[in-house]
């Protein structure tokens, strides 16, 4: 399902126009750059993300042994979908979203004050990430690649997996339908060389 939302293929076939029938508002998605990120990725993370097992995160960590940086590069790039459908219904700007993520999972229940301070960083680190893939900055994904790979993959992974999934419930919640956008996108858009960027601001 792809949620209340009517869309248009842009004419260069690379893009679609996104209007969210509750709110009238609308935007322009197109498909991740090609040289970071395969759109097929995407839509296998994000049907990974809504099944309702606790097969996701066996399949992810195992994603991880042969491409890591691949696996978490498709996620920050859906969460960072997922903001900009919250700007398209609710007019709250993404980046802001993005902004006030955190990791509140089991590893950090009960944390002493030094260990509370790592998981600050590392949500800090999972927002960075988002955010890269939000505004298609490039030096900003080089600078979380670098952090991915002078720290373990496999935190990075729980990390961020756990935010997807709180992410979900308070979106979901709050009748924001997710699941099913990414994959409706890559139905209705091909692969082209130096397409625009992935998010446009809502309007």
């Amino acid at each position: 399902m792809s949620g209340p939302y009517t869309w248009s293929t842009l004419p260069e076939g690379d893009g679609v126009e996104l209007r969210d029938t509750a709110s009238g508002r609308m935007t322009v998605l197109r498909r991740p750059p090609s040289e970071l990120l395969a759109m097929e990725d995407v839509v296998r993370i994000e049907a990974l993300a809504f099944r309702e097992t606790d097969q996701p995160q066996a399949e992810l960590f195992g994603a991880m042994d042969t491409d890591p940086l691949r696996v978490l590069t498709g996620m920050n790039w859906l969460i960072a979908l997922w903001a900009v459908l919250w700007d398209l219904r609710t007019g709250s700007s993404a980046d802001e979203l993005v902004r006030s993520l955190d990791y509140n999972g089991p590893w950090r229940t009960g944390a002493i004050p030094e260990r509370e301070q790592v998981w600050r960083t590392m949500s800090q680190r999972v927002r960075s990430g988002v955010l890269a893939a939000l505004t298609g900055n490039p030096e900003a994904h080089r600078v979380y690649e670098s952090e991915v790979r002078r720290l373990a993959p496999d935190v990075f992974l729980h990390v961020t997996l756990t935010i997807m999934d709180t992410l979900i419930r308070d979106l979901n919640g709050q009748g924001l339908h997710l699941d099913g956008v990414a994959a409706g996108l890559a139905e209705r858009t091909r692969s082209v060389q130096d397409g625009g960027p992935s998010f446009s601001p809502p309007r």
